[in-house]
């Protein structure tokens, strides 16, 4: 037994000696997108709120990845991604038939397909994806799931959540990630509290994601704010930014 046990120590050590270096590596790559030096100063300015850099360490996105960012909005994590994945990887920004018109001014000052040469715009459509399959090595949508329930002009009721997440699973190669980030409503409060307080249940979004067919993979508490009352707009004077928010990684298996 104490051979056995010797042999799988041993390996062990050799496994954790490959992987710091390795991590490390990533380190770097996140700290360098971050840097970039056409990087717009008001995005690095939200920097401090949004904690990108903890947040990319945790999704675990790489140079070389191929990356979508569903409902994408203004292009903050987009233009991140661009740097990160670099001129190996490919990012594609995607904005729905609600999220763009909200967004559409402020698009072209991004320098999509040209200054971000690696990314390619994809917007105004329905919900679902429309990607080919196993395409994508990660999806990430930030502060965006709730979303889905927000009703508009352009969509007066939910989304159908069920086509949605079986998109964005059919676009993600096997092993690929799928990052979710928003802001938390309060226990039980269901697809209402999308459209009535811009959050989100974290439990509800985990059980709808995980019945798309995706395996929890972890979380961080790097954007948990305790001091959040789950009631208030994310909108709020003082509060925006700072609101207590979930970081969920899945995984395609």
């Amino acid at each position: 037994m104490t051979k056995y046990w010797m042999r799988g120590a041993v390996l062990g050590a050799v496994v954790a000696a490959f992987a710091v270096p390795a991590l490390a590596d990533h380190h770097k790559a996140v700290e360098a997108a971050l840097m970039a030096p056409d990087r717009p100063a008001a995005d690095k300015e939200r920097d401090g709120d949004r904690k990108p850099g903890e947040v990319l360490a945790f999704a675990g996105i790489k140079p070389g990845m191929t990356v979508i960012d569903v409902n994408s909005g203004g292009g903050y994590y987009t233009e991140i991604l661009s740097h990160l994945v670099g001129a190996k990887g490919k990012v594609i920004a995607h904005n729905d038939q609600v999220y763009y018109p909200f967004v559409e001014k402020d698009l072209p000052g991004r320098g999509y397909g040209s200054r971000l040469a690696n990314v390619t715009e994809v917007h105004g459509m329905a919900e679902p994806l429309e990607q080919p399959a196993e395409s994508a090595d990660a999806a990430i949508i930030v502060l965006a799931y709730h979303d889905y329930f927000f009703h508009t002009k352009n969509r007066p009721n939910d989304a159908d959540i069920g086509a949605v997440l079986a998109s964005i699973r059919s676009a993600l190669k096997p092993g690929g990630s799928f990052i979710i980030i928003d802001h938390v409503a309060p226990a039980g409060s269901g697809h209402e509290a999308g459209d009535k307080l811009h959050r989100i249940d974290p439990m509800l979004v985990r059980a709808e994601v995980e019945a798309a067919g995706f395996t929890f993979d972890g979380e961080t508490d790097v954007l948990r704010n305790s001091a959040d009352n789950h009631t208030d707009s994310p909108f709020k004077e003082g509060l925006r930014g700072k609101t207590d928010r979930f970081v969920y990684k899945f995984v395609k298996k």
